[in-house]
């Protein structure tokens, strides 16, 4: 069954929730972590909610963004782990208990691939490890694949600073003012150090 990816934000303090949930969008559901159903059962008229993505990936997509961001370590979060299962362990201490879930989790899993693995791949477990393409020569690499549908998934652009999602290269292009040529060279796994988009950081994610 399909999920979604959530992110509340309190615009008393701007501090912020990142969570997924099995389910609808539209189904009730507010969330599951302590911190922030605290703040959230205090002043529910300041929280506001956008939808990151929905689809049957929700799990890892919502633990992919926990991690980047080291929501835990964030003194703007509310997330009090960088996982997709935070809230459930922390209201479940029984050891049998979590033992057997993980045991599920982990046969669930087996065998199958996500969209977001891909985006493991760094440091020296990349093949590109060490070695740099030219930049006349990346944005060539980029230009040849724009716009191109592989295994008839046109893939999305997810800034990561703000979490703000793209349906294409081209629109997170206008979006930040930049040719969508360089928007290809600039989605990678890494901050942007200057022009336009200096401190924003862009990667690719899949259409559910």
């Amino acid at each position: 069954m399909s999920g979604f990816v959530y992110k509340w934000v309190d615009s008393s303090n701007c501090m912020y929730y990142i969570g997924s949930h099995k389910g609808c969008t539209d189904d009730g559901y507010i969330g599951s972590g302590v911190h922030f159903n605290r703040a959230y059962s205090k002043r529910p008229e300041m929280f506001s909610r956008e939808i990151l993505y929905t689809g049957e990936h929700y799990l890892e997509l919502e633990e992919f963004i926990l991690e980047e961001l080291n929501a835990m370590n964030d003194s703007m979060s509310y997330n009090l782990k960088n996982s997709a299962v935070g809230g459930w362990e922390h209201t479940h201490t029984s050891k049998e208990v979590k033992e057997k879930r993980a045991k599920a989790i982990s046969k669930s899993k087996k065998g199958k691939t996500y969209p977001f693995m891909f985006l493991d791949k760094s440091g020296e477990n990349n093949p590109m490890y060490g070695k740099k393409h030219s930049l006349k020569t990346r944005e060539k690499i980029s230009t040849s694949r724009m716009g191109r549908v592989q295994n008839n998934v046109k893939k999305r652009v997810l800034e990561l600073t703000s979490m703000m999602f793209f349906d294409s290269v081209e629109e997170a292009a206008k979006h930040y003012g930049v040719t969508s040529s360089t928007m290809s060279v600039l989605v990678r796994d890494e901050i942007i150090k200057r022009g336009k988009c200096k401190n924003k950081r862009f990667v690719y994610v899949s259409h559910s």
